[in-house]
């Protein structure tokens, strides 16, 4: 009992702190399981091998200077909430493949781990804590704090201090409750979405995710979508589209659209600064004509957007999801009874797209450090539903779009990076995917010497027996 008073040691919130999840969190609790663990990841590939200790101590301090990401996940009667966590989160070296279940999982009841290889930095977080545009607020403040611990008179602690002023503050704000229109003043009904094509393929077994990473010039890549009146997010969108049209989508009979399911950070948009979920999503969708070309695919993609990405789809979308939690009287439904609902909207929703493509943008770092940073990376964690995702996002000129994948099938993949490279762009390609080890056939004469020294019995033995007679009685004849 003593040590539930005590403050926890890295946090700066007290044992008296409780939160509730925000409205896109709720969902998360209820459909995660091994298969989708509903976690993503952002790398750090720094100049040098990374310092266990130090990036130790660095996430500790981050924690203390961002206390919305020490917290665990407790189940109550009606409603998940947060509660502050005293433990130490383990950073530990690599061991796993990447987005492996958090929630439940051993890491001392945090929402996210921290992993290092070499020159990476690994961070993976639970969705129900942050979207994309929170964790990469706190992957870019353990950078800060580990360059600080790591060498304090290039990175002083002023620079930390004015860094984290502004991402600390409303850092636990619901924005969706805050924003959502207590009355819908625009009536406009949504648009109605059919089901969308799903991409099959041999699933891996287990957690088992498959990962490849292309790094790519910036500036060539913003070039060739400029080329095409482009925004990089049309072009990419159209290139994912053009790319299973020309793959999977071949080889089924099913006449449905191709979507992608596009994550959009409300933030700016709203004027928000939380550290929790607060975004949208577009669902971008084309069902492709015989012998249909990237630049017909390309025209529909921007019309799409320029429609789509509008201030009043978004607050519909919060409107809708927030009214959900204004049913009277649903505050006191049991949880089990909520969890089953959720799976049931999820499911439905789950089938309107093909699959999600999220860009984080461009990051950036102080300059003191910028030079100690090669690049990032982000990965979206498997799913159940949709066995392919795609993630991109760029730090100065290095642009990496990274492919998630559950299933045992790189057409797609493939198919999308010969097309940059006939359009000229330079792709440097890693993966974790590696050949099954040849497995060596014992030499032939280990299995004759075993052969030789076997005793002989039976039959066998009683012929070997008679013949030696019959030779002795020949020779005595003689």
């Amino acid at each position: 009992m003593a040590n539930r008073k005590k403050r926890a040691p890295h946090s700066g919130i007290d044992e008296s702190y409780w939160d509730g999840l925000d409205n896109a969190a709720k969902l998360f609790p209820a459909i995660t399981n091994t298969r989708s663990p509903n976690v993503f990841r952002f790398s750090a590939v720094l100049s040098d091998e990374v310092v266990p200790e130090i990036l130790q101590e660095a996430v500790e301090k981050a924690l203390s200077i961002m206390p919305s990401f020490s917290v665990k996940l407790h189940r109550g009667l009606f409603w998940y909430y947060f509660d502050v966590n005293n433990e130490r989160p383990k950073v530990r070296p690599e061991h796993a493949y990447p987005c492996k279940s958090i929630y439940r999982a051993k890491e001392r009841g945090f929402l996210f781990r921290v992993t290092y290889y070499h020159k990476r930095i690994n961070f993976e977080l639970y969705h129900a804590l942050s979207d994309g545009m929170g964790a990469l607020s706190f992957m870019r403040l353990i950078v800060y704090c580990y360059y600080n611990l790591l060498d304090g008179a290039e990175v002083p602690e002023e620079l930390i201090r004015n860094e984290s002023d502004e991402l600390t503050r409303d850092f636990d704000e619901d924005s969706f409750i805050i924003n959502a229109p207590t009355k819908d003043s625009d009536e406009k009904s949504a648009e109605h979405e059919e089901d969308a094509f799903r991409i099959n393929g041999y699933r891996y077994d287990g957690t088992r995710l498959g990962v490849l990473a292309a790094i790519i010039p910036a500036d060539k890549m913003l070039e060739l979508a400029k080329s095409h009146s482009a925004t990089l997010s049309e072009y990419v969108c159209a290139l994912l589209i053009y790319s299973i049209y020309n793959t999977s989508y071949r080889r089924s009979p099913k006449n449905r659209p191709i979507v992608i399911s596009i994550p959009v950070n409300l933030r700016g948009m709203f004027e928000s600064s939380t550290l929790r979920n607060f975004f949208g999503h577009m669902n971008i969708g084309v069902k492709p004509g015989r012998n249909a070309t990237f630049d017909e695919i390309l025209d529909s993609v921007k019309e799409q957007f320029a429609r789509k990405l509008d201030r009043g789809n978004f607050e519909r979308q919060i409107t809708s999801h927030v009214n959900i939690e204004r049913i009277p009287g649903i505050r006191y439904v049991p949880l089990f009874i909520k969890d089953i609902v959720m799976r049931i909207i999820y499911k439905n929703s789950a089938k309107r797209y093909t699959m999600t493509f999220s860009n984080l943008g461009r990051i950036k770092l102080p300059d003191v450090i910028s030079d100690r940073v090669e690049r990032f990376e982000v990965i979206i964690g498997g799913s159940q539903t949709h066995p392919k995702k795609t993630a991109l996002c760029s730090y100065k000129n290095n642009l990496a779009l990274a492919f998630s994948s559950t299933v045992d099938d790189n057409s797609f993949e493939q198919f999308l990076l010969s097309f940059l490279v006939k359009e000229g762009i330079d792709v440097t390609v890693s993966s974790n995917e590696t050949s099954e080890p040849i497995k060596e056939k014992p030499a032939k004469h280990k299995k004759e010497k075993k052969a030789k020294d076997k005793p002989k019995s039976g039959k066998k033995e009683q012929k070997t027996v008679k013949k030696q007679e019959k030779k002795s009685e020949g020779e005595a004849g003689l």
